[in-house]
């Protein structure tokens, strides 16, 4: 088991006695915890139990013929969409706080105005960066004050 936590100088001993595991997993366990804490003090977040419950409630609104919409998600470098300049700022913003290593678009099949989320690596959690439009809204997946 790795310890987390580790001070300056006891990194220093393990690294220079060849422990580099255990420096590389302190290392990273403190920048996700790091991460972390900037990303739920700045931005409302979704849980993968509330997306799961958006699209079960979606698939009923919308199942016929065996077809039905769901939220889908594709990290913005793959998107072909054009966001607006207010989303364009707060996705700058968001980069501006280093505490997401990749952002992703949410939209509903055949629905052209998504959600913006950052992503943390090691956390399932979603957060909240922006929108545009009203198609799918931050609002039709939390309740208000949630996240």
């Amino acid at each position: 088991m790795v310890k987390v936590g580790l001070k300056q100088e006891q990194k220093s001993r393990l690294e220079n006695l060849g422990f580099k595991q255990v420096v590389e997993k302190d290392k990273k366990v403190k920048t996700l915890r790091r991460k972390l804490a900037i990303a739920y003090e700045h931005f409302r977040y979704v849980t993968q139990e509330k997306i799961d419950k958006f699209n079960q409630k979606l698939h009923k609104k919308t199942y016929k013929n065996g077809d039905y919409k769901r939220l889908e998600f594709e990290t913005i470098s793959k998107t072909s969409l054009v966001p607006p300049d207010n989303v364009l700022t707060a996705l700058e913003e968001a980069k501006e706080l280093d505490c997401f290593d990749n952002f992703e678009i949410a939209y509903i099949t055949e629905v052209k105005d998504p959600i913006v989320f950052g992503i943390v690596k090691g956390c399932s959690t979603k957060f909240y960066i922006a929108q545009w439009d009203t198609d799918v809204r931050i609002e039709d997946i939390l309740a208000p004050g949630e996240g």
